[in-house]
């Protein structure tokens, strides 16, 4: 058998298969179809099931996020069922009662992990992006951090914050010699100064605010169905504060809409879908939407180096902007 680090992006996916066949055996789940769906730091399956159901399979890579995300995962969306009326996704257990899998397959890595969960109905919300969903995404959240609020984690949920820039223990990129070398001494200098105001923004933020979050709960993972919103990919779950769930969620939706009269008109239409639950939390929401862009530019640092100038530079004039006016400009980096 050829060595898998020696094959094709699509000979790995073949053979990645068989990951997917031994985990829905381990769940006692037999497949009529299985359909790769997506493939950008893990693997994730449709299945369709012989007895009629539908599911989400994750096959996780350990690089992306660890076994112990998958269990705090598992234990908040079984809360959430338990305790309110948002329809997330049934986390489907192994008949010895297990949510989290190690399945084996020849020939292919043996650290990955996986999750089966029920399939979430509709269309994404990314393709409805109207006023009134927009007020439902409000809504969402405020239910979502109302319950993180209150809920007690039993033993086994992470321990782990996101209460700066970089909180999962990645390495920090931005001003390694070889990141330096990308940049001119005006966008060194604006990083340098927006990552220590990022870091005061965190700092001063109300640790009795502090809660369980879902932290990318942006519109795309969020699907429309007669008119109910089904968040999913809760994979990043995590203790986390209500404006940095909520910012990097608004950050997205505004790289989206690009416009930033059509953004200001959903944010204050996700504003009065949330204030329906919640107060606003205080503090300065951009300043944690340029602690995501930061991250986003230590990603690049890191993994694609050869686009560091161009997105460190996007990045620094927009903060550079947003000092001098009080505006964020359209947040997406032009092509």
């Amino acid at each position: 058998m050829k060595p898998y680090e020696q094959l094709t992006f699509r000979g790995k996916l073949r053979r990645l298969r068989g990951l997917a066949e031994d985990a829905l055996r381990q769940f006692g789940v037999t497949a009529v179809r299985l359909k790769l769906i997506g493939t950008d730091t893990n693997l994730i399956y449709r299945v369709w099931a012989d007895d009629g159901q539908q599911f989400a399979l994750r096959i996780a890579n350990p690089k992306w996020r660890g076994v112990d995300t998958a269990v705090s995962e598992a234990l908040w969306l079984d809360a959430l069922a338990r305790d309110t009326d948002i329809p997330v996704p049934c986390i489907q257990r192994t008949p010895a009662g297990g949510a989290v899998v190690f399945p084996q397959a020849a020939g292919v890595p043996t650290d990955r992990h996986a999750l089966l969960m029920s399939w979430q109905p509709g269309v994404l919300l990314g393709k409805r992006l109207t006023a009134k969903n927009v007020a439902k995404m409000g809504e969402l959240f405020g239910k979502l951090h109302r319950h993180g609020g209150s809920w007690q984690p039993p033993e086994g949920f992470t321990i782990r914050r996101f209460d700066q820039m970089l909180s999962r223990g990645e390495p920090n990129e931005l001003f390694a010699e070889s990141s330096l070398a990308a940049y001119d001494a005006p966008t060194e200098t604006l990083l340098r100064q927006m990552s220590e105001q990022v870091a005061q923004t965190y700092a001063a933020l109300d640790p009795a605010d502090l809660r369980v979050i879902h932290c990318d709960l942006w519109h795309d993972n969020i699907k429309i169905h007669q008119g109910q919103l089904y968040p999913f990919d809760f994979e990043d779950t995590i203790w986390g504060f209500r404006l940095h769930d909520m910012a990097m969620a608004l950050l997205d939706l505004y790289e989206d809409v690009g416009n930033p009269e059509e953004y200001a008109r959903l944010l204050a239409a996700f504003r009065a879908g949330y204030e329906a639950f919640l107060p606003w939390p205080e503090g300065e929401m951009e300043l944690l939407m340029f602690g995501r862009m930061l991250w986003k530019t230590n990603w690049i640092a890191r993994f694609w180096p050869e686009g560091l100038a161009k997105t460190a530079a996007f990045h620094a004039n927009l903060y550079d902007h947003y000092l001098k006016t009080g505006e964020l400009l359209p947040p997406k980096l032009p092509r």
